[in-house]
């Protein structure tokens, strides 16, 4: 998605917002200024008594306690292996499919993209 008139990326959560917006329509982070967009999304009012945010290699999702798993990676709660586990792919995959490095972003890709259709972050080297 290419940013046009203004609009802006959310430092904190990547999220595109319109430029008319002084706060992140997702996360609430401020346009200019705010705290550190390492730590804000952490600090969520939102998050309840055992829930917990994924561990997983640029993942950080927020899941609420009851889940085992990570709801959008699917890796386990503990943090010790991947929910698909092996060399098994997520359903939907195909061979050379990949996961976008920008922390906060982790969006599946198509193998024949060279950036990632969400926020334009090149395709590394490892995947």
């Amino acid at each position: 998605m290419s940013l046009s008139g203004g609009d802006w990326m959310c430092n904190a959560c990547q999220h595109i917002n319109f430029k008319k917006r002084d706060a992140c329509q997702n996360c609430g982070y401020p346009k200019i200024g705010g705290p550190d967009p390492e730590t804000y999304r952490y600090n969520w009012t939102e998050t309840l008594a055992g829930d917990w945010y994924c561990s997983g290699i640029n993942c950080g999702a927020h899941n609420y306690a009851s889940r085992t798993s990570c709801y959008r990676c699917g890796a386990l709660k503990n943090g010790y292996s991947c929910g698909f586990g092996g060399n098994m792919e997520p359903p939907g995959w195909k061979t050379g499919d990949w996961i976008c490095s920008r922390y906060g972003c982790g969006v599946h890709n198509y193998a024949s993209r060279t950036e990632c259709f969400k926020c334009k972050t090149p395709k590394s080297n490892s995947d």
